[in-house]
């Protein structure tokens, strides 16, 4: 582990808002720090790529008149959520909002993936966001303001063969988030799980999927933008654009076996990768 970026600071003057975005190297963690940044919030970026998150942070601290600071985390490793909880109060005692937007895709059959890979997805995906959460909620509830992004996907309102990993992670956050959001609506704090469809990130390429006919994606910019938008208006499970649209009516409207044997026509790998 990796941090660097640390600041004294000035207890004469009301410090700006705080931001911990995970997964911000690159692709909707990168976009929501650029976005932040211009809203004048001070960020902490954390991802294992130590030379994006280093370019980053100078681009920002460069364009804006900001603080960003760098953490070189793995979040897929035991005990990764406390370490960046030390790390995060280093420079504010409780965040005005965490962002748990780390994650990764496998693609394929089960069967056809390796143990310890499936093993960090469900770490990184499930127990880092829920100990980050327990770690930062009780400060933010203290407080009595704050907020929380999951960053899910419209793949967690269905079960998907051949992403079957993923989309139950997903849709565990899901169901966490809307859970959270009702605890604490009394409470100043609001809970969001966001859900974007297809991104123009390299999301696919990383999980080696690739569609097996062109759809329009929709940006990270797009994806950020909602987001945030809605989070003003305290709205929990968050879909983008056309894509989360048609997804919440078709998981709502047409049996779950049907949709499943659309998805398994579309996604179906070839056999060289389901036997893997």
């Amino acid at each position: 582990m990796i941090v660097a970026g640390e600041r004294v600071l000035d207890m004469t003057t009301s410090d700006p808002p705080f931001a911990i975005i995970t997964g911000a190297s690159r692709g909707i963690g990168a976009e929501y720090a650029r976005v932040l940044a211009g809203q004048g919030y001070d960020l902490l970026l954390v991802a294992r790529d130590e030379e994006r998150l280093t370019q980053l942070s100078h681009e920002l601290e460069t364009n804006q008149s900001i603080h960003a600071h760098v953490c070189v985390l793995d979040l897929a490793q035991p005990q990764s959520a406390h370490q960046l909880f030390v790390v995060a109060r280093n420079y504010r005692l409780t965040p005005d909002l965490l962002i748990n937007n780390a994650g990764f895709g496998l693609y394929g059959e089960f069967v056809s993936h390796s143990l310890p890979r499936i093993q960090e997805m469900l770490h990184l995906h499930i127990q880092t966001v829920v100990e980050s959460t327990r770690l930062f909620l009780p400060g933010m509830i203290e407080r009595g303001s704050g907020a929380i992004i999951n960053v899910s996907s419209i793949a967690g309102m269905l079960p998907m063969p051949y992403l079957a990993e993923y989309a139950a992670t997903k849709a565990f956050l899901n169901s966490f988030s809307e859970a959270l959001a009702e605890e604490t609506q009394s409470t100043g704090v609001h809970i969001q799980a966001c859900c974007p469809g297809q991104t123009e990130t390299d999301f696919h390429a990383s999980a080696g999927f690739q569609p097996s006919s062109p759809i329009s994606m929709q940006t990270a910019s797009q994806v950020v933008r909602v987001s945030l938008a809605a989070l003003q208006k305290n709205q929990t499970v968050v879909t983008i654009g056309w894509q989360g649209t048609l997804w919440s009516l078709l998981t709502n409207w047409v049996p779950k076996k049907i949709l499943m044997k659309e998805i398994i026509r579309k996604i179906r790998p070839p056999l060289g990768l389901a036997q893997k």
